[in-house]
């Protein structure tokens, strides 16, 4: 008699009391980028000039996410990275270096609460819910060319810039070992979900608060689509 009871009871309760898990990939584009900028260290003839000139495109990237939800909110976590290009040159009294192609990237991770606003629907075809959050996230990103990575690369009188690939790479990610941007902030969002059946999308706007991912901005609005599966 007790197990009727029961499933009578589970029979009648609504669907929003059972949690809904899922997980999947995610394509993004920070709405951000690296302006133009100079470095000189030094005076007269011992004076080093870097060029670092402004990204041409907004950088890319992509991800992995998963939440759980439930009784109308969702936390959800995530880890994703973003690339950019950009040139720089430099110029001494020795030598005088053509624009270089260059990487910039960003690596972050982000646990977000949200709640849907507005429910929708479509009869026959999906489910979908306007819903906004905020959360918490971490952020490292690569240093952007100075006089500083310029004289790590070739040596602090840059007289010598015929060095192998190997050398370069090798000076390179020494650098970066030590240099890396590491900051931490908080983020709100807006976001658009569809799903039909198992098939989950999200597409989110954010905007994270976090002193100089890029250089001297005090935070960068990041764009997702997020394609998975709900369980």
């Amino acid at each position: 008699m007790k197990k009727i009871l029961l499933c009578c009871l589970v029979g009648v309760m609504p669907a929003y009391i059972f949690a809904l898990a899922g997980f999947g990939i995610q394509l993004g584009s920070d709405m951000a980028i690296l302006s133009e900028n100079n470095f000189t260290e030094g005076e007269g003839l011992t004076a080093v000039t870097v060029n670092s000139y402004e990204m041409e495109s907004n950088p890319v990237g992509a991800g992995a996410y998963a939440f759980v939800d439930l009784f109308g909110f969702a936390l959800e976590g995530e880890g994703d990275f973003s690339f950019g290009e950009y040139e720089f040159d430099f110029g001494n009294q020795y030598t005088t270096l053509d624009p270089i192609p260059f990487a910039w990237a960003r690596a972050s991770y982000a646990v977000t609460l949200k709640k849907n606003i507005i429910d929708l629907s479509i009869p026959f075809l999906a489910k979908a819910a306007l819903n906004a959050g905020a959360g918490y996230g971490a952020h490292i990103s690569t240093p952007r060319a100075n006089v500083g990575m310029v004289k790590a690369l070739f040596g602090d009188d840059l007289t010598n810039v015929e060095l192998s690939e190997d050398e370069l790479k090798e000076n390179l990610l020494d650098y970066f070992d030590e240099n890396m941007i590491e900051t931490s902030g908080l983020h709100v969002q807006a976001g658009l979900r569809f799903k039909v059946l198992m098939l989950d999308s999200h597409l989110n706007a954010r905007y994270n608060i976090a002193k100089d991912v890029y250089e001297g901005e005090n935070g960068f609005l990041q764009l997702m689509f997020k394609m998975g599966f709900a369980f």
